[in-house]
């Protein structure tokens, strides 16, 4: 599956409109006392009387400190005001031939006034949030307003049953196949400290727990999923994602002076909102809280890419890497899909030794790719539209993603990677270079030269020090070599035009790399460290359910599912697996307080037509040759490269960015690979699984649930799975962040070549 590039968003001025609620008027009561009487001239009289008579009808009124509670008679004629204390009378219908009464009668205090009853004009009626929603989306202004997002999502109404069969859905698969479900109930050791999560009974709580509406459960679960802080796992519902809120400064955390602190990466000026000269001003407080903490927190809660905060807080902020092009992602603090607690944010500013400015910006509020205009028109039409899953139980609006059956070529994008892909990268205006004035547009590489490029990799020299190169290898992601082998031999290509340079050093630059193909990952050990092992030792959950699937699957005709065991190769004997034994004859493991099953060990099989190399084509570099650096984002694919070079072959890591002083990983999320729950379901249906309550099912909605399905090991001996193993994280080197460094990544690559002995 060839890479798409990113759909990028254009940021621009937008002012949030707030919609006041109608407001509802009180009116005072007023008792009104009326009679009318059938007479030929009927005028307004004052009375003082006891007792009247009439030739027709005998009324009597007792007159002391009373309400009067009137009934409408049968009249010719007209209006009789009465000045009384507070009368209560009652008033009986009469019929009276012709007479003018008069009467007098004694009141201590007196006056009520009658009038004639007018309509009530009823209270308008509320707008439907989402109705106005449709006409933003609808209109060709290409903005939102933050209340008619928020509106409309808190319009839809919490709603039992759905919640009930989300919950079930997220259940089932996370209790079966998860396989980190019950390892995440331990917590993982500082300084990449992060906290025991029961995922378990975490649904139960959310189960119990009466939202007031669909959109305060969805985000009960989906932060239930991030607080496993696994790249690999989320729960996410497209229903409330059609929305993206763009800050127009993007921030980041550099070291000046041996001190760090949250400063302004890029400023769009050409916002109202936005002063003049922010590039580089600090930022002291954000929503009243210091900058750096408010952050952090925020990134703590929903980022998930790392059990490191400190690769938690790179993710939060601006940073450049290289994607089909060189482009500078906001970071998740400034670009985000969850609706904000509020329709701007409040910052400080310290600009040099000038006073601080105070600084209220709004969001600016986009669709995404989710919204579909045109397609509702009030909260009913918008639940049905943008909520419900369609009818097909398997599809849930998802195309077939399984373009054929070998597990080794699917492709499932980790939920983390999806997220960063999502707020896109930050356009900058012509006059603007990376936030700073300039004539030219953003140049980032200034110290090297551009060799080659493929879907996967960038390839450069170094200007001054010839002797050092750099593969930029952005993503795992490509085509699967059966199919077009020519994302594998291109890279071959671009490492042997580096060799040709003459360069007896080489960087490996993995920022931002949120993984891909297994099999690729696999291919680029193979190519450097030929005479070594390119796989990772890798189990699944073995529970009741994969062991039944287990069984079903091995009498297909073909390996077609997850469950099949003839899709892994044997860590004993190097071969595929013939049976299901894989599954049924499992190995007991403690996690998390508890004995598990586990498959036995495996890896995929792996084969290449262009490898070995032939001796001319040999690549020239040693362990002690290379190096790796990232931010710390290089998850799932990327983390069998990186890994493999730094465990098994001691290839020197180096991570940027993260806290200060404080050791930075240099991966994360290296779980083996990664499933959604339509692929499960589907999977199930092919081998013909039936199953029972547990069973996992489609969801009935717009959404998916992303889990890691393998988990893998640093070395064959080891007994606790990587993504919990923490002697292993940390960098060799941990480089702080700088204004110029962050800028261009090339200063970096610099600093390293200098390392080399």
């Amino acid at each position: 599956m060839k890479v798409t590039s990113i759909l990028s968003l254009a940021v621009a001025l937008f002012v949030v409109s707030a919609q006041a609620a109608p407001s509802s008027s009180s009116t005072t009561s007023v008792h009104k006392a009326t009679t009318t009487t059938k007479a030929k001239a009927i005028t307004t009289t004052k009375a003082k009387t006891t007792t009247t008579k009439a030739k027709a009808t005998t009324t009597k009124a007792k007159a002391t400190t009373t309400k009067a509670k009137a009934t409408t008679t049968k009249a010719k004629a007209t209006t009789t005001k009465a000045k009384t204390t507070t009368t209560k009378a009652k008033v009986t219908t009469t019929k009276a031939k012709a007479t003018t009464t008069t009467a007098k009668a004694k009141t201590t205090t007196t006056t009520t006034t009658t009038a004639a009853a007018k309509p009530t004009t009823p209270a308008p009626k509320p707008k439907d949030p989402c109705s106005t929603l449709a006409k933003e989306g609808d209109a060709a202004t290409g903005f939102l307003s933050y209340n008619a997002v928020r509106d409309c999502y808190n319009a839809q109404s919490y709603k039992a049953d759905i919640a009930a069969k989300t919950l079930t859905s997220v259940e089932n698969l996370l209790g079966n196949v998860y396989v980190f479900l019950d390892q995440a109930k331990e917590a993982s050791k500082a300084p990449f400290k992060t906290p025991q999560v029961d995922l378990m009974d975490g649904l139960k709580k959310i189960k119990a727990t009466k939202y007031k509406s669909d959109y305060d459960f969805n985000m009960a679960l989906t932060y239930l999923t991030f607080s496993a802080n696994d790249g690999h796992l989320a729960y996410r519902n497209d229903c409330y994602s059609v929305a993206t809120f763009t800050q127009p400064i993007s921030l980041y955390a550099p070291v000046t002076k041996g001190v760090q602190s949250v400063q302004v990466f890029y400023a769009d000026t050409t916002n109202k909102n936005v002063p003049k000269n922010l590039v580089d001003c600090v930022v002291t407080t954000i929503d009243g809280k210091p900058a750096l903490q408010a952050i952090q927190e925020f990134t703590d809660r929903t980022s998930a890419i790392s059990k490191d905060p400190g690769v938690r807080l790179n993710d939060a902020l601006a940073s450049t890497a290289w994607y089909n092009d060189w482009q500078v992602s906001p970071g998740g603090f400034s670009r985000r899909w969850e609706v904000p607690a509020k329709a701007s944010m409040d910052y400080t500013f310290q600009c040099g030794t000038a006073a601080p400015q105070k600084v209220t910006i709004p969001w600016i509020v986009t669709p995404s790719s989710h919204f579909e205009a045109g397609t509702f028109k009030d909260t009913k039409t918008y639940w049905e539209t943008q909520c419900l899953a369609p009818l097909s139980p398997y599809d849930n609006g998802r195309p077939d993603d399984h373009s054929s059956n070998d597990l080794r070529q699917r492709i499932n994008v980790a939920p983390a990677t999806t997220l960063y892909r999502e707020r896109g990268h930050i356009q900058f205006g012509s006059g603007n270079r990376n936030g700073r004035d300039g004539a030219e547009g953003p140049k980032v590489i200034t110290q090297a030269t551009e060799v080659a490029t493929t879907t996967s990799t960038a390839f450069y020299t170094l200007n001054k020090n010839k002797n050092v190169c750099v593969a930029v290898i952005a993503t795992e992601e490509v085509g699967y070599f059966e199919f077009d082998p020519s994302d594998y031999t291109q890279f071959i290509d671009g490492l042997q035009k580096l060799k040709k340079s003459g360069c007896k050093k080489l960087i490996l630059d993995m920022t931002n790399n949120g993984g891909g193909s297994v099999d690729f990952a696999y291919f680029v050990n193979a190519v450097f460290f030929p005479k070594d092992k390119a796989y990772f030792v890798q189990d699944l959950r073995s529970s009741t359910l994969a062991q039944e699937a287990a069984k079903l699957a091995i009498k297909q005709a073909t390996a077609r599912s997850t469950f099949d065991a003839r899709g892994y190769a044997s860590t004993v004997t190097g071969k595929a697996f013939k049976d299901a034994s894989m599954f049924t004859k499992g190995i007991n493991q403690k996690r998390g307080g508890s004995t598990q099953t586990y498959t036995q060990k495996s890896f995929f099989e792996h084969a290449w037509p262009f490898l070995p190399l032939a001796s001319k084509d040999l690549l020239p570099w040693k362990a002690s040759d290379m190096a790796i650096v990232t931010n710390g984002f290089c998850g799932s694919a990327c983390t069998m490269i990186a890994t493999r070079f730094n465990i098994a072959h001691k290839v020197k890591t180096y991570a940027i960015g993260g806290i200060h002083k404080t050791p930075l990983s240099y991966f994360s999320f290296p779980g083996g690979f990664v499933m959604d729950n339509y692929s499960i379901v589907r999977d199930l249906r092919l081998v013909g699984y039936k199953g029972g309550k547990t069973t996992p099912i489609s969801l009935p909605l717009k959404a998916a649930t992303n889990v890691a399905v393998g988990e893998i090991y640093a070395t064959e001996n080891s007994t606790v799975p990587l993504e919990y193993d923490t002697k292993y994280f940390a960098a060799s080197v941990h480089l702080d962040q700088d204004s110029v460094s962050a800028r261009h990544p090339d200063q970096t690559w610099v600093k390293i070549a200098a390392d080399f002995k």
